[in-house]
């Protein structure tokens, strides 16, 4: 049988050698898998500057934080979470600003080459769609990490009493985008489990309220924006999964069962509405007031007519298929509700049947990483030793395609690593198909 934890040592390896090079503990956002050396290169699967060229992005590297320290815990040596630890440590040297606000996300990196902060698009601050591995923030610094946490909630909040919220920290009404009201209310919820301060717990539901109370009356779809007045405050899509797997945590981390209530109507609205039953699939855009499929024109930084876990489009699209999947397995765990386990099965499907290998076409590492490690956990989760096979198929797959010259590229043919292809989910999940024990995220989540 195949085993994969010798790709994943030596590309974590030759990342830290590559880090070494630039004389920064910090690994860098870029490398040619040919050279080994950190390139000045903006990836194609983003736009603006998210990739970081000539830089690090730690925002981007929280699976990678996350893979490091779980190859430690799972070998027993101490040089992966060892270099993952000093990574942060020297984040938190020289990216943390006066006010306490970690630099970072969408909108900022730091470039090692030239040892400074690189703002971009107005510099705001951004963070979605990954809730950050706090359990290593508090571990390496709890001050720091606790003061950030409270400062941006307060940055990106404009209206505390109704819990109306910002992805930008700019104090006003705009994008209140559902993947960043979700980290806000996670990140707010797990700073609670550690502190038992009640007006943590009273702001992270009262973010999550906010989204969550503008569903439509009829279909209880929730839309992906509701204050612009732009295509996605009309519209419900997969994003929905992503901001119920924040508010379950935060079930999780505070006790309360609201959070879970929210998640578990939401996303029972998106399945009964988005599902095509003529094709298997389900729809990318639902229409909050009918449920019915809204087909766009043309693509864009929205989903296309399918929710797609091997979409290939520019990043992040709002569509994120396999969070949905994942909280289907939380819920169904969670309530026994047969509408779930119908969605796992058939989410199971659209995984293995759209994959790069039967159809012919390509993908990036992250979506090999979702769909290996949805795939895994259900399997175990079921006890469905096909879904096992299926996972360990794509891992096969996954490293016959990506894996070049001791470590991954991004996508296929490319000999270019970078951070946010998503090379981390794909580590983290050939390291639960390979030994079956569900990998600790540290406070992020699939």
């Amino acid at each position: 049988m195949t085993t994969y934890f010798p790709q994943v040592r030596s590309h974590l390896e030759k990342l830290v050698a590559a880090a070494s090079q630039t004389g920064s503990a910090m690994w860098p956002s870029v490398v040619n898998t040919q050279t080994g050396r950190q390139e000045d290169h903006v990836p194609g699967r983003v736009y603006r500057l998210i990739g970081a060229p000539r830089g690090t992005t730690l925002y981007w590297d929280q699976p990678l934080i996350a893979a490091a320290r779980g190859l430690t815990a799972l070998t027993g040596d101490q040089q992966y979470a060892q270099s993952a630890d000093r990574y942060v440590d020297e984040f938190l040297s020289c990216s943390v600003g006066e006010n306490g606000m970690f630099r970072w996300g969408n909108h900022e990196y730091y470039d090692v080459v030239a040892r400074k902060l690189v703002p971009f698009c107005n510099g705001y601050h951004e963070l979605r769609p990954i809730t950050p591995a706090w359990d290593v923030f508090r571990e390496r610094d709890a001050e720091k990490t606790a003061t950030y946490i409270r400062i941006m909630a307060e940055r990106h909040v404009y209206d505390a009493g109704t819990g109306g919220f910002n992805r930008h920290d700019d104090g006003r009404k705009e994008h209140a985008f559902l993947e960043a009201g979700g980290i806000l209310s996670e990140s707010l919820a797990w700073l609670y489990s550690k502190t038992g301060d009640g007006d943590l717990l009273e702001r992270a539901l009262r973010i999550a309220r906010y989204s969550y109370g503008h569903r439509d009356p009829a279909t209880g779809l929730v839309p992906n924006e509701p204050d612009l007045g732009r295509w996605d405050s009309k519209v419900c899509t997969s994003e929905i999964g992503l901001w119920a797997q924040c508010l379950l945590r935060a079930g999780t981390y505070t006790g309360s069962r609201e959070f879970g209530g929210m998640a578990c109507n939401s996303v029972r609205a998106y399945l009964d509405c988005a599902f095509d039953p003529g094709t298997g699939s389900y729809f990318g855009q639902v229409n909050l007031s009918d449920g019915k499929p809204v087909i766009p024109a043309k693509t864009g930084y929205w989903p296309r007519k399918y929710s797609d876990p091997w979409n290939t489009d520019q990043w992040p699209t709002h569509d994120y298929p396999m969070a949905v999947a994942e909280a289907c397995l939380s819920l169904f765990e969670l309530t026994g509700d047969r509408c779930f386990l119908d969605a796992i099965l058939r989410w199971a499907a659209i995984a293995v049947d759209g994959s790069p290998g039967g159809k012919g076409t390509w993908a990036y590492a992250e979506s090999y990483g979702r769909c290996i490690h949805f795939l895994t956990r259900a399997g175990l989760q079921l006890g469905e030793e096909r879904f096992l096979a299926d996972a360990r198929a794509l891992a096969d797959e996954a490293v016959a395609r990506l894996w070049d010259n001791g470590m991954f590229q991004g996508y296929p043919e490319d000999q270019v690593y970078e951070s946010v292809d998503g090379v981390g989910y794909l580590l983290l999940a050939l390291m639960f198909t390979e030994s079956h024990c569900a990998p600790k995220l540290h406070g992020f989540g699939f």
